[in-house]
């Protein structure tokens, strides 16, 4: 009766650890971001603004960061971005 108990008990826990084996391991998942304004119509109209983002999945993340700045007569701006996933980068 013992020798069956612990048999049984053997193929059940070699059963958990295969299924174990077999699951994917947890995808960690995150996304941060932030910004910041600012404008004015006192005198001559101005605006600027920047913000930045973050994603990541697994081993998988892509992000990006850009601003702007303007007057009534000129614009500029800007930005950039990465992606990777696995061992490659963009």
């Amino acid at each position: 009766m013992k020798s069956k108990l612990a048999k049984a008990a053997l193929t059940a826990a070699a059963a958990l650890a295969l299924a174990g084996a077999a699951t994917p391991a947890f995808a960690h998942t995150g996304v941060f971001g932030g910004g910041e304004f600012a404008a004015s119509a006192n005198g001559q109209p101005f605006l600027a603004a920047e913000g930045f983002g973050v994603a990541k999945a697994g081993d998988t993340a892509a992000g990006e960061l850009g601003g702007v700045a303007m007057t009534s007569e000129d614009i500029m701006g800007g930005g950039a971005g990465f992606a990777h996933a696995g061992n490659v980068g963009m």
